[in-house]
């Protein structure tokens, strides 16, 4: 009897370790784009969960494009590339409209202002600065928090990829 106890014992401690986060796998591809900006899947990498399949959901007006990239149904990483009027400051953005707080910033340069869940950039978008515009980036981790090195690699990708795409180098028309 002591026998099966120890087994069964021994069951259960398996069972609870092969459970739950360190359990689970990544049975999908890494994508290798945010909104039609490409960002390699190293740099989204410690931002995904765990799961078996993912989509993505690309919405808003001109001027505003927000990418949800979902896991198994649940929404893991929001992107978003918006256009502001000439003079509006990273700052701004980060602090204003993303909520961030001096308290959550674990770095702040001058392209680039991140947390542990969101990461907000300054993209260098010549065509449409002449056009009175700033375009700006944002990355945010729906769920946890990841090092600030991991969101930063994220962030400084994505936004690298915007200041190179069609948006800030070619004409509308």
């Amino acid at each position: 009897m002591a026998r099966v106890a120890a087994l069964l014992a021994t069951g259960l401690i398996l069972t609870a370790c092969s459970s739950g986060p360190s359990g689970e796998k990544r049975e999908y591809a890494i994508p290798s784009s945010l909104c039609g900006a490409a960002i390699s899947p190293s740099a989204l990498e410690l931002l995904l969960p765990a799961g078996k399949k993912t989509s993505t959901v690309k919405s808003g007006p001109s001027g505003f494009t927000r990418c949800r990239l979902v896991v198994d149904g649940r929404v893991a990483v929001s992107s978003v590339i918006e256009q502001w009027e000439s003079g509006t400051t990273l700052r701004n953005v980060a602090y204003g409209t993303y909520g961030l707080s001096s308290a959550s910033v674990k770095k702040e340069e001058s392209g680039y202002i991140i947390s542990q869940s969101t990461a907000v950039g300054h993209a260098s978008c010549s065509k449409l600065q002449k056009e009175g515009h700033e375009v700006f980036t944002m990355i945010r981790k729906e769920n946890g928090a990841v090092d600030t090195a991991a969101m930063e690699k994220a962030i400084t990708e994505f936004t690298d990829a915007v200041s190179t795409s069609k948006q800030c180098t070619e004409s509308d028309g």
